[in-house]
């Protein structure tokens, strides 16, 4: 029970926070400072912006490596086989699913640094409300003091100046009624000295800033983070169906948010290390940054509450309590005195309201008594620097890994994908590719292999040489491997024999030069190229 009582009510440093604040922190010459949480330092919010500047500097790095890669690629236009991106796809796909698990993991932290300062406003704004209640319960208490109680005793001493004939008990009576006055007049400087420091104190534009800003960070990191997943998805589209358009509509959107999580990278590590730094000690930084009217020894004792230490508040609300008590005994004996010697002053109605407005005061001073005790700021205390330092800070350091390796990853997807469409080409281009090529024979070179090629050819009945005959159900057939190979190597013949200063081939002379076989082109007993027969080339074989 002692052991949950101390980790109940004390404040304990968490771990990650002490990590954080062991991070070094450098200044713009790089010598190390004091890591202290002081928001209000240059130097120091220097040395946070100089730990920031690293995903910043990564970022700047992924883009030229992108640049250059691209620079390398634009030229390059040679078909690939359609199985070579496969393995690109299914890297596309696998390191695509890892980036929505790292959206996940920022979707959950974001959810957990969103309940932290929940608690952190909720607990503000419990001591805000209960400060301004000590603020009023005071006023109320020195207003009644200073305005009711004073006047009213006033006007009986007032009274009392009417001549009587017993000068001891009148004697009596003004002292008992000075000392009524005397210790009205410290309960009140009491209550004033209460007051006085709390005056300054108030958080209503630091909690009305705080709920503004939750209400546009947690909702705008939240569409950030489904944007994110929603590329996720356009880009596991654009792999499932082979969509060139959605890999480049990635490609673009994907600089985006490569730059944004990047940058959110920094912005984490800087706001984590600077939690980290407050989480070390947050009861120094809210004395740094209390009021001067307010003690310093009053802060420190709300956000310890150390058993055995005098509450400033408490010691001033006893004096109080102590002059009232003072006071009402010495009212008594005025109401004893006073009712003897005046009996037909119209006394009574006086005395009794001077007597209710100091047994009010007493029950205003018993609540101030209660609302001043430490236990219940201190309570508060502990819920918000919990709530930030270990819901809160877990939620931001869980925020920072999920954009530092979503940034990686998006990276990552942007190159692969890049290295992906660019190489998308129409099926015939994969075909073209995949096919054997057809032109690969080499001509003959020299005049005895032209003259072996033309042993080859077919003869006429006269015992000549003629080129084959090419029909037009040659041209919409494919021909088989041997029929291609002999045509080609009769096209290399021809081409060889028009070098050597031959005949072309729709002019071969017959045996007897006779007239009468050149009447036309379809006419003689050789065979020709008319315009209905299509000229063979590579892509015709496919």
């Amino acid at each position: 029970m002692a052991e949950y009582h101390e980790y109940t009510d004390q404040y304990r440093v968490p771990m990650i926070a002490k990590l954080l604040h062991a991070l070094p922190h450098y200044n713009i010459t790089f010598h190390k400072i004091n890591s202290t949480f002081r928001p209000n330092d240059e130097i120091y919010l220097e040395s946070l912006g100089i730990l920031g500047s690293v995903p910043a500097a990564l970022l700047i790095i992924s883009l030229l490596g992108l640049l250059l890669y691209l620079m390398t690629r634009c030229c390059d236009r040679k078909p690939r086989p359609a199985h070579s991106i496969t393995s690109l796809k299914v890297a596309l796909s696998i390191v695509t699913v890892m980036c929505c698990a790292a959206i996940g993991l920022g979707l959950y932290g974001n959810d957990d640094l969103h309940n932290g300062l929940l608690e952190v406003l909720t607990a503000g704004r419990k001591v805000d409300t209960l400060v301004t209640t000590i603020r009023n319960q005071t006023h109320i208490l020195e207003n009644t003091l200073k305005n009711r109680i004073r006047p009213q005793l006033v006007e009986l001493a007032d009274i009392f100046d009417q001549p009587v004939s017993n000068q001891s008990a009148l004697s009596i009576l003004f002292v008992s009624l000075n000392i009524v006055q005397g210790n009205v007049t410290l309960a009140t400087n009491a209550a004033s000295d209460i007051r006085r420091p709390l005056t300054s104190v108030t958080m209503t534009k630091f909690l009305s800033d705080g709920d503004k800003m939750e209400l546009i960070r947690w909702p705008g990191t939240v569409a950030t983070l489904a944007l994110l997943l929603v590329l996720c998805a356009v880009l596991l589209v654009g792999v499932a169906r082979h969509s060139r358009c959605a890999l480049i509509l990635f490609s673009v959107c994907g600089l985006l948010a490569v730059t944004g999580s990047w940058l959110m990278s920094g912005l984490y590590l800087s706001s984590s290390v600077a939690v980290g730094d407050l989480c070390i000690n947050p009861a120094d930084f809210l004395v740094s940054m209390s009021p001067r009217d307010l003690p310093t020894n009053v802060l420190l004792h709300y956000t310890q509450c150390e058993p055995g230490h005098t509450n400033p508040f408490t010691q001033r609300l006893r004096e109080s309590q102590n002059s009232l008590n003072n006071a009402r005994s010495a009212m008594a004996t005025v109401m004893k005195i006073s009712l003897v010697l005046f009996k037909s002053s119209g006394l009574q109605p006086k005395l009794g309201a001077v007597n209710a407005d100091l047994n009010s005061s007493e029950r205003l001073l018993t609540q101030l008594t209660a609302l001043v005790d430490c236990k219940a700021v201190h309570h508060s205390f502990l819920a918000a620097a919990r709530g930030l330092c270990e819901g809160g800070l877990l939620g931001l350091v869980l925020m920072l890994v999920a954009s530092f390796v979503a940034a990686i990853l998006l990276t990552i997807m942007v190159w692969v994908d890049s290295h992906t469409w660019i190489y998308i080409r129409k099926r015939n281009d994969y075909a073209q590719v995949d096919e054997p090529s057809y032109i690969s024979h080499p001509a003959p070179q020299n005049h005895q292999q032209v003259m072996n090629a033309s042993r080859t050819l077919p003869r006429n009945h006269n015992g000549h040489f003629s080129p084959p005959v090419i029909s037009g159900s040659h041209t919409l057939q494919h021909p088989s491997k041997r029929q291609q190979h002999e045509m080609m190597s009769h096209a290399h013949m021809q081409q060889n024999i028009r070098a050597m200063g031959t005949h072309t081939l729709g002019r071969l002379p017959s045996h007897n030069h006779s007239p009468t076989q050149l009447t036309g082109p379809n006419n003689g007993k050789y065979a020709t190229l008319s315009k209905q027969c299509k000229t063979l080339e590579a892509n015709d074989f496919y």
